[in-house]
């Protein structure tokens, strides 16, 4: 077998056609909707008295995601949504520490029900089907 055979046309869409699965597909763009919406809503949130309450209030499009694409995509959205929410929200800003107690709890509840809903109730397979 030479290299060229390996680099071949067909070879390279089989190596694509592997990679990009429709659960990994799912995930990730369940992933990148959860960024976006705590994007948003942090935006929305910075500056108002309930912005430590945005992290649980968030926890509903959290089950949303898991619900449509699937476990994966909830956790990865969570850990994203954490993320996000820790640097842009609360202060120090750009930073992932939380120098608030009560957000920091509110981010840890957040996390942990993010994650406990996307296993409890995410369906075995995405309920988005791409064929």
């Amino acid at each position: 077998m030479q290299v060229t055979d390996l680099i071949s046309k067909s070879g390279m869409k089989t190596a694509a056609g592997k990679l990009w699965t429709i659960p990994l597909m799912d995930a990730t763009i369940g992933g990148l909707v959860c960024a976006l919406g705590a994007l948003v809503f942090s935006a929305a949130a910075n500056g108002h008295p309930w912005k430590n309450l945005a992290p649980l209030i968030f926890t509903a499009v959290l089950l949303i995601i898991a619900g449509l694409f699937g476990s994966r995509a909830g956790v990865i959205g969570t850990v994203l949504a954490a993320m996000i929410f820790a640097s842009f929200l609360f202060s120090p800003m750009g930073n992932i520490q939380v120098a608030d107690e009560s957000a920091r709890v509110n981010l840890g509840w957040m996390t942990l029900i993010g994650i406990g809903f996307s296993f409890l109730f995410a369906p075995p397979t995405s309920g988005i089907r791409r064929h």
